[in-house]
């Protein structure tokens, strides 16, 4: 969502491949490198409570875990929202100097707050006390916040996009376009 907000269509500049391909190679390796540490003896997977997929092993307090929680916590969840926080900060100071600001730069981060905080709650609360009293259906919670945060990101990102809204209402409207009017 960043890139297209940098790289805007009606902007005239284009996101080149070979600026995008390191990009996305980049997002790809970091994620194998993090799922499979839990393979090789690092932190453990184990089934969700409801038990539809596999998470992150919770339960365990072992210094195996606390450990491994802490080094992702501050590389997959607080590095990410200071980097975030500080873009649209840097963002935001450029833009106010020409008057315009067209993002909304606090949303990114309130959304990354809001997607995965509860997931960084639980897992911190679970390096420092036992979560087995609380229940497996308020386990999901942050489960199922985090995996709809995607579909929340492109609804917000299209409404916030005139281009976009005004397609949308176009086809969602009754009224015939004068080409369909003349025949």
């Amino acid at each position: 969502m960043l890139l297209l907000q940098l790289y805007p269509a009606s902007s005239g500049r284009q996101l080149a491949w070979d600026t995008a391909i390191p990009l996305v190679l980049f997002v790809w390796l970091s994620s194998a490198f993090w799922a499979s540490l839990p393979l090789m003896g690092w932190g453990h997977y184990d089934y969700e409570p409801v038990g539809t997929c596999c998470t992150l092993d919770y339960s365990r307090g072992d210094r195996n875990f606390i450990s491994f929680l802490f080094t992702m916590a501050f590389f997959n969840f607080l590095v990410p929202l200071f980097i975030t926080h500080t873009s649209y900060q840097f963002m935001e100071q450029k833009f106010s100097r020409s008057g315009h600001l067209p993002v909304n730069t606090t949303l990114p981060g309130r959304m990354l707050l809001l997607g995965w905080g509860p997931y960084a709650l639980l897992y911190l609360y679970a390096a420092i006390a036992d979560v087995s009293f609380i229940s497996p259906k308020l386990q999901m919670v942050p489960a199922l916040v985090a995996k709809t945060m995607p579909t929340i990101n492109a609804i917000n990102y299209a409404l916030h996009r005139e281009m976009v809204c005004r397609g949308t209402w176009q086809c969602l409207s009754p009224q015939k376009s004068k080409k369909d009017r003349t025949q």
